[in-house]
């Protein structure tokens, strides 16, 4: 199972499960679910590449390079580790 170190807690993602749903779990805030308002806005520090591309939606978003929202990542497939701060 891929594991999600979050700022100083971590946690497993079940095989098939959405990973918002344990980021939310270790206490990321969400609003829209949309991709739209940025308060899932994360840095990812590692594995980047074990994340689902980057959608449309994080595209039009303004993201550095080593940033996501946290509701458009739908699956993994291997370790990360996120900063996240809260917006």
């Amino acid at each position: 199972m891929p594991k999600i170190k979050f700022n100083d807690k971590d946690a497993e993602v079940a095989e098939g499960e959405n990973p918002y749903d344990t980021f939310e779990k270790l206490g990321m805030e969400f609003s829209c679910f949309n991709g739209i308002c940025g308060t899932c806005k994360m840095k990812v520090n590692k594995g980047m590449e074990n994340i689902n591309p980057k959608t449309e939606e994080e595209n039009e978003f303004p993201l550095d390079d080593d940033e996501r929202l946290g509701c458009q990542c739908s699956r993994l497939k291997g370790d990360i580790e996120v900063e996240y701060e809260g917006w």
